[in-house]
């Protein structure tokens, strides 16, 4: 049985990293959404097994439950700030970064798959990457006595270091995104009201709707 959160934090991260490996080299959609979907499947499996287990529990991943109000009001407040933060950053960075970018995404706009990955797959991305990202890594690094500023920053960098095979670009715009949605982990326990915001905002930003709304 593994006990060890930061291994655990280790294990459930690694898909996602060895995932954009899959950006640069399949170009086949169905190939690329099976790998894809997998690399997220895969963390989720895990986390739910040792929660079952007893060795996380729902509190460790952030699966906090909110009274409605809050919910309504941190999910409000996040999504505004992570779309203040998001597009308009991917914004700045370009210009200050090169792009360097890898790999991208196969799936075009008029394929069959377009609108099963902007559904299925959104919501398989927002869930995932904030159990792991935001929930599991601020229990991970504050039961190491990491103090606040540090937990941010290495989870923000954690967070930002998947999106490798986009380039600079991405990393840098979601290193400040990741330390955006942080704020509701650390404040309220809870992930809910980020998994909502991660959908939209990652919605808004691959259907161009948040580049038309910054006129970017």
């Amino acid at each position: 049985m593994i006990n060890n959160k930061t291994t655990i934090l280790f294990l459930a991260a690694l898909p996602f990293y060895l995932n954009d490996f899959n950006n640069i080299f399949i170009k086949h959609e169905l190939l690329w959404l099976a790998i894809d979907y997998g690399a997220k499947l895969f963390p989720l499996g895990f986390l739910f097994y040792l929660l079952r287990k007893g060795t996380l529990s729902r509190a460790d991943l952030g699966l906090v439950a909110l009274p409605l109000n809050k919910l309504i009001l941190w999910t409000l407040g996040i999504t505004a700030l992570g779309l203040c933060l998001d597009e308009p950053g991917f914004a700045l960075w370009s210009k200050l970064l090169p792009s360097l970018r890898l790999g991208s995404i196969p799936i075009e706009t008029d394929s069959p798959l377009y609108i099963l990955d902007m559904t299925i797959g959104l919501a398989l991305v927002a869930i995932s990457e904030e159990i792991t990202f935001r929930g599991l890594a601020f229990t991970t690094l504050k039961n190491r006595n990491y103090s606040i500023p540090k937990i941010f920053t290495i989870s923000a960098l954690i967070f930002g270091m998947i999106h490798w095979s986009q380039g600079p670009v991405a990393i840098m715009a979601t290193i400040i995104t990741g330390s955006g949605l942080m704020i509701c982990m650390y404040c309220t326990g809870s992930i809910y009201p980020t998994i909502i915001a991660h959908y939209v905002i990652n919605y808004l930003s691959f259907s161009g709707k948040a580049v038309e709304f910054w006129g970017l």
